[in-house]
This record gives structure tokens, sequence and C-alpha cells, in this order.
């Protein structure tokens, strides 16, 4: 059986240069001791997903047009998903030693956000090294802004076999929050007085994922693609920026009415 390992979800906010050459970006020797599973402990769900369908868009005429056809994905792998967004606290635990990025947060357990989609593969990637595992992106070269913001990874190649930490395909994120899909039991525009709410704070499960439909918005791994009328198997996502351009974002949000479908 093949699993596919990932951490839950960064809320987004894009941000824009500097340079910083190494690819390897490896994690301060305490965060890679042995101790570290320990200092560093990620609470993942089990998601069984293997000879199950998922779809992705709608035939409502109604919808837009990058949301039109339905396609369905099938998968042949289970997968574990992180049970929350991940929090303040564990972004600046191990990427203020690696790339220097601090977020300045009012909790340690809210949402980190205000990342951009790089930012978030620097993480994934330092979450696998810390755990011992193989990373699922690589890349020559990493850009940064002023503020220490990962805006671009030269030669960037994401790695779908790997078994280790990355950001969920669209796919993926569907059918996890499809296990507990509520927008009325989630942070929204109703409920939340417009802030953001420490991670797992409305009532849920504890095997089930929570805030995939509220508090913060989630980048997903995929580039954004056209949908086809049929059937694929283990779909990833656009292959490279094409088209359309863009990353695909998911989840509603502490000042949203509605989850949102795509970006």
């Amino acid at each position: 059986m093949k699993w596919s390992i990932f951490v839950g979800f960064l809320g987004c906010l894009f941000v824009g240069c500097g340079s910083f050459d190494d690819s390897s970006l490896c994690a301060d020797s305490s965060l890679s001791s042995s101790s570290a599973e320990y200092q560093f402990p990620v609470e993942m769900l089990q998601i069984k997903s293997s000879n199950q369908l998922v779809s992705l868009g709608t035939n409502n005429p109604a919808a837009k047009a990058i949301e039109r056809p339905l396609m369905q994905v099938r998968f042949d792998y289970d997968f574990l998903i992180g049970r929350h967004e991940v929090t303040c606290g564990e972004f600046n635990k191990l990427m203020a030693q690696t790339t220097g990025l601090t977020l300045q947060c009012a909790s340690e357990n809210l949402p980190a956000t205000g990342v951009t989609f790089y930012d978030a593969v620097l993480f994934a990637n330092t979450l696998s090294k810390v755990k011992n595992l193989n990373t699922a992106y690589t890349f020559t070269q990493a850009f940064f802004d002023a503020d220490k913001h990962c805006i671009k990874l030269e030669n960037y190649a994401f790695h779908p076999e790997v078994e280790g930490f990355r950001l969920p395909t669209e796919a993926e994120w569907i059918f996890a929050a499809e296990q507990n899909w509520n927008p009325d039991l989630n942070w929204n525009v109703n409920n939340s007085g417009f802030q953001l709410h420490d991670a797992c704070t409305i009532a849920v499960k504890e095997n089930l994922p929570c805030d995939m439909a509220g508090n913060a918005m989630e980048w997903v791994n995929d580039w954004l693609g056209r949908l086809r009328d049929t059937t694929l198997s283990n779909y990833v996502g656009g292959v490279d920026i094409g088209s359309l351009g863009g990353r695909i974002v998911k989840g509603g949000g502490s000042s949203a009415s509605r989850p949102h479908r795509r970006s």
C-alpha cells in the first residue's frame, strides 16, 4: 500500500525579492536530532481513500468556467493528513531557525497565515527532514523578499511518489474535507467576529479533520488546471502554471460567508 503523508493546511496570502542559494535548507541540528519527533509532534489522521472516488468541479451551467465540468478522481492509495491547519507556533518553531521567517500572531495556536505557497513548501520540506523522511519538493535556489517570505523556488519540482510531508492535492483535500463537511460548524462571517480562532476550537470528533470549511483558507498543492468530463486516477492537478495560471486555495475563512471552491 502506498501512503501519502502530508502536512495539513497553511492559510494563504501572497507576498512578493532577494535570493538565497541553498536547495537543502536543512533544519538546525537541534531540530534534526533523534529527540525532534518528541519535541515536534504532528497530529495526523488516516484517510482511507483507496479505491474511492471524489468529485472535482460541477456540471452546474451557472458555475465559473474553471469550475466545470464535473471530473472524478479515483485513488489507489490511502493517505495521512494533519488534523488541523498548521498553527503559528508550529510554523515558527521550524522556520525561524531555517529561513528566519517568524510570523507575528496573537496566539501560537492560531492558524499560520500570511504565508506564500513557497513558504508552505519549505515548511513541509523542513518537517520531512526533522522526521527523517525524504522531501517531496526539490529546487536549486530559493528567492526571498525583505520580510523573509519565499517568493520563488528556481527549478521547483513536486514528487508525489515520495513519502514525506507535503501539501494535499485538491482531490485529497476535498476527500478529507468531506469526512466532516459542515460549514455551519466552522468559524465564518456569522460566528467568528471576523477574527481567526485557535485551531480546532469548534467541537469535532477527534478522528475527524477540523476547520476545513472555515477559520483560514488553505493552500493545496495543485496548479490550476482545466477539468475534464472523465475519471482520472491519482490526479495531482496541472503540471505547471499553464494557461490558467495560479495556485488553488480551498476552504472557508473567518470573514467568508461560504467555502471557497477554486482560485
